[in-house]
């Protein structure tokens, strides 16, 4: 069994356990210039009655900073307070014995979280509050914003990780959590291009303000990271910003400075090392957003440029040794693409990266390559002391592992730049940002419904461009603290560098520097237009970034001076209970499941939706996310077109098993392919049960003709079945072009919802009657 299902459960609640205390998330931000602020509450409610210990294990941006955390019990407010771990674990410890109601957020690394709420009684109601930021940066020319609200299974051991047992993420296909979100723009953007291609969303316009606000259809829930695209008409990505620092007497003021670097010639030519994760959790979604990568990264390629092509799960296999990009190559490449799936297991990272980091590129490129530099902490020769030196790796992954570390120093080893492209709904942001920060690559995140080709096409120009060494900011007047500038400087992204001071620079002397291959320094930007920053957000996520370049004990100070979350500190609050309200029973642990990740292994598909709940939809829209969902009318939803169902049409009856499975044979042997099926298929009364069928095969992966496919086969074949071998005959060979793995769940979902009724008619089994009175179903 793959390491992937190590933390996925799927099993029938028991009736007597408590009901699920996850209500709802509601989410509020608001962007200005590229400072992201967001609140998110979640409301948790004691249904029971039973006393519940809470643990909710959720994902952050990885590069967020909390900057407050506080709990409403029952309506009243407490704020949190960050101190070292241990102490925040004891003063947990002891609410919970003293029938307190104690609240601890920890965090885990990577942007994930866990939630603890002790002695939450029956009918209790909780709300948690996290207020964070985070700094954006221009990506040719546009800002994307991605906010994490499921957790998709990793491949490894979590608890070897760092993990606590009660801390590992669970996912299932029954749990359910509605998701509110709404987002403001500045004045900035006012005309700005704005784009959700994960879910629906509308916008309304402040006149007064001139702001923007996005706000999320009513049906989100928590199953996709939420992605926003902006695209301002003109960016104003070089800049300085001030601010005072009042923690920090010896610099109390703290300097960013964003930087544009300038476009420089291209390399002449290129080496690509091309690495596709092809483990069990690319299935579907995100393998079909790989092929999409490769055909862009294909058609910008020239015969200058050498490439290789591997793939890896469990194993690694080389489909293609490194050669000259002429067009009989790609022409060779292009089948195999087009045929590769997500077949070999699990997710063995760090021995493909090796396997990988060892292919001999026979065409230098070390001439125009130049060093990853030392100024962002690469210390990897990039010299012929490395196999294929020069040669970059593009791995196109979904990042969902556990143990990075060891990845991450065999990639600084290797004296290859990384630079990833992260695909799916819910992809593992912290490792691959550290793998293209540790190498002086760069990496991408785009989920189903963007536009995968120009994602990969952006990446190459940026290999086009030569690495950088002796990075620098030369800021007109001598920091207190600076930070390391990062590895990877592009023109067209926006670089941020930070620094305190005890008076503030000229702003206009601040400029970013390298040197060239002569060892002379070159002016790769200057800074912008000076923008004051008012209170202490920046002076504390500037400490934030500082936290990764100091030791452990300069580290826990900077966090506890600043009130920062960390790998040493928690953030704890009480609240305090009245005597006659303590709880007296021991809390039963109650763990939080996540939402199923929409399309991870193919467990479905995603869909863009339109922009209006009210447009016409077509079938290039959104993710439905978790495939055994009880929602009715999917297929009115997603434009899946059907006559009036009985309840719609009013003594007339609706077709029959064995019908249906006749008019698909029908429509084969008459028009002798799968694609015009669709078209010329007569759209025949429908039961409600059988769209419902249809709806959610539809909803695991297949296209609707197929799924008429599959169900004319299950009724030709099912116990009991027809016994019409030509029907069987008629479908197979259309039949066989399904994926089996998927093919098998549909027929599961046929037998689960069709398998009570007769092939020749529609008569209800006692037990379906007794649940649709009990449910209230149609």
């Amino acid at each position: 069994m793959s390491e992937h299902t190590r933390s996925f459960a799927l099993a029938s609640r028991d009736p007597s356990a408590p009901a699920p205390v996850l209500t709802g998330v509601q989410v509020s931000g608001r962007l200005d210039g590229v400072l992201f602020e967001l609140t998110l509450r979640q409301t948790y409610r004691n249904t029971s009655d039973r006393n519940l210990e809470v643990v909710y294990t959720f994902p952050l941006p990885h590069q967020a900073v909390l900057l407050g955390f506080a709990s409403e019990l029952n309506g009243l407010r407490q704020d949190g307070v960050i101190v070292a771990k241990r102490a925040a674990e004891q003063r947990y410890e002891q609410a919970l014995a003293a029938g307190d109601a104690p609240v601890m957020l920890e965090a885990l690394g990577d942007g994930l979280h866990t939630a603890n709420i002790g002695n939450l009684q029956p009918g209790d109601d909780l709300v948690l509050e996290a207020r964070y930021a985070q700094l954006l940066r221009f990506e040719q020319g546009r800002l994307r914003i991605a906010v994490p609200t499921t957790i998709a299974p990793r491949y490894g051991n979590a608890e070897r990780a760092g993990l606590q047992p009660q801390q590992v993420p669970s996912v299932s296909l029954d749990a359910d959590h509605a998701l509110a979100l709404s987002i403001t723009f500045g004045e900035a953007f006012a005309d700005a291009a704005l784009d959700c291609p994960t879910h629906r969303w509308t916008t309304t316009a402040r006149a007064a303000s001139g702001e923007l606000r996005l706000d999320l259809a009513p049906d989100a829930r928590l199953d996709r990271d939420v992605v926003v695209i902006v695209t301002p008409r003109q960016t104003q990505a070089a800049l300085v910003t001030t601010a005072h620092d009042a923690t920090d007497a010896d610099a109390p003021v703290v300097v960013m400075a964003a930087f544009e670097p300038q476009a420089v010639a291209p390399r002449t030519h290129v080496a690509i090392k091309l690495l596709v994760d092809c483990s069990g959790s690319m299935g579907g979604d995100s393998i079909a957003s790989a092929r999409a990568a490769m055909r862009g990264l294909l058609a910008d390629l020239g015969e200058a440029d050498t490439l290789s092509l591997s793939r890896f799960g469990s194993t690694v296999e080389h489909l293609r040794a490194p050669a000259a990009a002429t067009q009989r190559m790609l022409r060779l490449l292009r089948p195999l693409i087009d045929k590769m799936q997500a077949d070999l297991g699990g997710t063995e990272m760090e021995a493909a990266l090796r396997s990988v980091f060892a292919l001999q590129h026979g065409r230098s490129v070390d001439a125009d390559h130049g060093g990853a530099g030392d100024a962002g902490g690469v210390t990897g020769d990039r010299g012929a002391g490395h196999a294929g030196a020069g040669a970059d790796v593009l791995l196109i992954t979904d990042g969902e592992v556990w143990q990075v570390d060891d990845i991450v120093a065999a990639a600084r080893q290797s004296g290859h730049r990384v630079f990833a492209i992260g695909v799916g709904s819910a992809p593992a942001e912290g490792l691959l940002r550290s793998l293209a920060e540790a190498t002086g690559g760069a990496c991408e995140f785009t989920t189903p419904g963007e536009a995968l080709e120009a994602a990969a096409r952006r990446m190459l120009s940026r290999m086009r461009q030569p690495a950088r060494s002796q990075l620098r900011v030369d800021w007109g007047a001598a920091p207190v603290w600076q930070l390391r500038l990062p590895a990877g400087v592009f023109a067209g992204d926006t670089v941020l560098a930070f620094a305190g001071f005890d008076v503030a620079p000229p702003w206009s002397a601040i400029q970013m520097l390298a040197d060239d291959e002569q060892g002379r320094g070159l002016v790769l930007a200057r800074a912008g237009a000076d923008a004051p920053s008012p209170g202490d957000s920046l002076a504390r996520m500037a400490a934030a970034q500082r936290l990764g370049q100091v030791d452990d004990p300069q580290a826990l100070a900077l966090a506890l001076r600043y009130q920062l979350m960390s790998r040493q500190t928690n953030c704890i609050l009480v609240h305090q209970r009245e005597d006659a309200d303590k709880a007296r029973q021991e809390p039963e642990l109650q763990s939080i499941d996540s939402m199923f990740a929409a399309g991870w292994g193919a467990t479905g598909t995603t869909f863009r939706m339109p922009r209006s709940a009210s447009a016409p939809v077509a079938f290039d829209a959104m993710a439905m996310g978790d495939p055994f969902d009880a929602g009715e009318g999917f297929g009115s939803m997603f434009g899946i077109v059907a006559a009036p169902s009985i309840t719609q049409a009013g003594a007339a009856e609706p077709l029959t098993l064995t019908a249906m499975a006749e008019r698909v044979a029908l429509a084969l042997d008459t028009w002798g392919e799968l694609g015009a099926m669709a078209a010329h298929l007569p759209a025949p009364l429908l039961h409600p049960d059988a769209q419902r069928a249809l709806d959610k095969a539809v909803r695991l992966g297949v296209d609707i003709d197929q799924a008429w496919l599959l169900l004319a086969l299950w009724v030709a074949t099912r116990p009991g079945g027809l016994g019409r071998a030509e029907i069987a005959a008629t479908v197979q060979p259309f039949v066989s072009t399904i994926e089996p793995g998927l093919a098998a769940r549909v027929a599961q979902v046929f037998d689960r919802l069709l398998g009570s009724y007769p092939l020749d008619g529609w008569t209800l089994s006692r037990a379906r009657r007794l649940r649709r009175a009990l449910t209230g179903a149609a």
